[in-house]
């Protein structure tokens, strides 16, 4: 095989294992919005003086890095902030939240068996894990922040 048909070869293979990946995800998607919902909802964090742009800036950094360990400390660094306590230390949401990130690193590593399975790959490595862990991290906060939003307005419609 030529250097060029190896090159393509690769590429092919590397496109399969992410589409493998986002299916593995997105798999999950309805288990995610329900865990997420009901941290939101246990926390009560729309009453509290969290505001929708904090959430949003937490996807943020989600979306800037590959790593879930940064993403988690971003989080605890806003619960230090909030001296207060009526926001991400309100109910511990905050705790709370880095828990459920947590939480997601199991179901990453049946994920990426799957894919590797699936794939014909061996085992999966470390950084194969973190990549879909980071995935689902993503899809978890998108959600969190499309709900946060959501029950955040819904409480001023009431007002209305």
């Amino acid at each position: 095989m030529s250097e060029k048909e190896t090159i393509k070869q690769a590429e092919r293979e590397a496109v399969r294992r992410r589409m493998a990946i986002r299916h593995g995800v997105d798999q999950t998607t309805n288990t995610l919005i329900l865990r997420m919902r009901e941290l939101v909802d246990d926390t009560n964090v729309v009453n509290s003086r969290m505001e929708k742009h904090q959430i949003g800036n937490v996807l943020a950094v989600a979306l800037e890095t590959p790593s879930v360990e940064l993403v988690k400390n971003f989080v605890l660094y806003q619960a230090g902030r909030d001296v207060s306590g009526t926001s991400w230390r309100k109910a511990n949401f905050g705790e709370k939240l880095v828990r459920e990130l947590d939480d997601l690193h199991e179901e990453a590593e049946g994920i990426a068996h799957e894919v590797s399975r699936q794939l014909r790959a061996g085992q999966p490595e470390e950084r194969d894990i973190d990549e879909v862990w980071i995935e689902m991290v993503r899809q978890y906060l998108g959600q969190l922040n499309r709900y946060f939003y959501y029950r955040k307005e819904a409480g001023r419609w009431s007002k209305s």
